[in-house]
């Protein structure tokens, strides 16, 4: 009895096609799952005007306000986003007094938390974000 090995028909030969297909949607899920933002915390503290500050109780408290086109003013001066020097100045002159963030209505929270990380980056420390309209 003699055992043909190859018969009639031909294997065909293996297709990666459906492998590479498979392996552009993994590639493809795992893009659009994945986080590319850098997370960090900011420590925030919320007060109300009729809290008394953690600093002195002598030096009244330093009120900034933010408005709605990302201006900062506080005693009667407006600062711009290019004015940081002038606003640094107004810090330093301020170190004992606590400062306090009031926003406008209409400021969305990238304004407000970009103003934070401009007020902690000029040396304000403890800036308190009130809540109380």
């Amino acid at each position: 009895m003699q055992l043909n090995l190859q018969s009639g028909k031909r294997r065909k030969p293996l297709s990666l096609t459906p492998l590479i297909d498979v392996v552009f949607i993994l590639l493809l899920f795992f893009m659009l799952t994945s986080s590319f933002i850098k997370w960090h915390n900011m420590e925030l503290a919320v007060s109300a005007p009729s809290q008394s500050s953690s600093r002195s109780n002598d030096t009244p408290p330093l009120l900034i306000k933010l408005t709605a086109e990302g201006e900062l003013s506080a005693l009667q001066q407006t600062f711009t986003a290019d004015e940081d020097a002038s606003l640094k100045q107004l810090l330093a002159d301020h170190t004992d007094a606590a400062v306090i963030l009031f926003t406008a209505d209409e400021a969305d929270v990238q304004q407000i938390v970009s103003t934070l990380d401009r007020l902690k980056r000029l040396g304000a420390e403890g800036v308190s974000l009130n809540t109380d309209r």
